[in-house]
């Protein structure tokens, strides 16, 4: 059963939080007043578009708190290598521990580097360039045959799924004259302008996060219709699953499980 929307005092209330992290970022950071002022220049525009507030503030949630994480992040090391520093003065031998934060940040990057990236080779893409290259593999390896049932199940290309998961599929994977798949043709504008709008950056990083979740999340769900009997001859149910194995394997690998837009719509 879906949640009911927000009410008007739980949005405010909401906003206040949000506006409370700018605030923070602000002064604890001295990040620019402009990440605030951008986001109360959303907050107005969601409210005239009359959008669905829930998933707004979920994701303007996401946005400051990854600002803030990343922050944080920063500072820790800052602060990781000024106690190296002064250690190290005291005694060149002593062991260099990390912090928890420190070890947890590199753990998560460790899962994702296996997969192969999509050339995207900047530090502030690092998870998007893994991503994009973990669904890329998935396009090439595994949809031709997650395709070929659809095409059993429905036989009108207008009927089911698979022209909608096909057309999501190919934004993300299928590259331009540049290499690049048009979803990135934003984010790639503002990795390549600087100074960086660190606050937009993030804003758009989470969107392009956010469609290639909703998609594996989608397909993920459509899978198990696979397993209805007749569809599938015997020769099919490994593939099967090998790919239901692989698209849960980097929805976890990513943190992506929560991220699905059912989920974010019942909010």
């Amino acid at each position: 059963m879906k949640k009911k929307k927000l009410s008007h005092i739980e949005v405010e209330a909401a906003v206040n939080g949000i506006r409370k992290k700018y605030n923070d970022l602000i002064v604890e950071y001295m990040k620019p007043k402009i990440i605030k002022d951008s986001f109360e220049d959303r907050y107005i525009g969601a409210l005239r578009a009359r959008v669905d507030m829930g998933n707004f503030i979920y994701t303007e949630i996401l946005v400051v708190s990854n600002l803030l994480k990343i922050e944080k992040e920063k500072q820790q090391q800052l602060e990781l290598k000024r106690d190296k520093r002064l250690k190290n003065a005291k005694d060149p031998n002593i062991d260099k521990k990390r912090s928890i934060a420190d070890r947890v940040f590199e753990a998560n990057r460790d899962k994702i580097r296996k997969y192969q990236g999509i050339g995207l080779d900047d530090s502030d893409a690092f998870e998007i360039n893994k991503l994009y290259g973990a669904v890329k593999f998935f396009e090439v390896n595994y949809w031709p045959f997650m395709e070929k049932i659809l095409r059993r199940i429905y036989p009108s290309r207008y009927s089911g799924p698979r022209v909608s998961m096909e057309n999501r599929l190919f934004e993300i994977t299928i590259t331009g004259p540049d290499g690049f798949p048009p979803g990135l043709i934003k984010l790639r504008t503002m990795l390549n302008r600087l100074p960086r709008e660190y606050s937009s950056l993030e804003r758009e990083t989470q969107r392009c996060i956010l469609d290639v979740s909703f998609l594996l999340h989608d397909i993920f769900d459509e899978l198990p219709t696979f397993n209805e009997e007749g569809i599938l001859v015997k020769d099919e149910i490994k593939p099967l699953e090998e790919t239901v194995e692989y698209v849960h394997t980097v929805l976890d690998d990513f943190r992506l499980m929560d991220l699905k837009e059912s989920k974010l719509k019942e909010r």
